[in-house]
């Protein structure tokens, strides 16, 4: 019976020793920080989009799915990620002497998601001999919902906006490289951007010019 109850300490000893021995084991000292899906992304490549529907052509990715509907007095463009859950909506607009006031409302739009910023980074884009003329903005904190919107503009005939949208809640921490992929992919469109018929008679920079005044 002596022994049983030798038997039974030595247990109860070893038992002890190994938990704080365990304690102070870094391995077990803390949880492992709440870390993100690892998002594998396919490499850049373009496709060229010419449709009758639109009055300007543009590279996008082999990687988005295209379509287009025709409405009243614009055209609805969806160019879907699939994989990512992700989708850039744009909406081409004629424009009828009313230029000022469709960039006045896409700076509201921006002006709306304020409120979830962090910041918000915009770049200018300008490129006289296709006659193209923009404005970039980069929306960046982690509830936005919208992180990415443009618009491009001939400064006489045409208007498109253009906004990046993903289909679940966002979480931008996590969901930044692809923000950064699809960024990229914007960034090819609008440097391959081109007009079917540009009007080079008629010059009416001035609103652009008075965009942020």
């Amino acid at each position: 019976m002596k022994s049983f109850y030798s038997l039974v300490l030595s247990v109860l000893v070893v038992s002890v020793l190994f938990s704080f021995s365990s304690c102070n084991n870094p391995e077990y000292a803390s949880p492992k920080p709440k870390g993100y899906f690892r998002i594998d992304l396919p490499p850049h490549q373009y496709q060229k989009l010419d449709t009758a529907l639109l009055p300007f052509t543009f590279d996008y990715s082999k990687s988005a799915e295209f379509s287009a509907k025709d409405t009243a007095g614009s055209i609805w463009i969806h160019l879907t990620y699939p994989q990512q859950h992700a989708a850039l909506e744009m909406t081409y607009l004629p424009v009828h002497n009313d230029l000022r006031q469709l960039m006045i409302n896409d700076e509201k739009f921006v002006e709306f998601h304020f409120q979830k910023a962090d910041d918000v980074i915009d770049s200018y884009v300008r490129d006289e001999d296709e006659r193209l003329f923009g404005k970039i903005f980069d929306i960046k904190g982690k509830d936005v919902a919208c992180p990415l919107q443009f618009w491009l503009t001939d400064s006489t005939d045409h208007y498109l906006r253009a906004s990046l949208y993903f289909n679940f809640a966002p979480n931008n921490d996590s969901l930044q490289p692809v923000i950064d992929y699809i960024r990229e992919d914007v960034m090819q469109l609008v440097n391959s951007f081109k007009w079917k018929n540009k009007n080079a008679e008629i010059d009416s920079l001035q609103e652009i010019n008075n965009t942020d005044n």
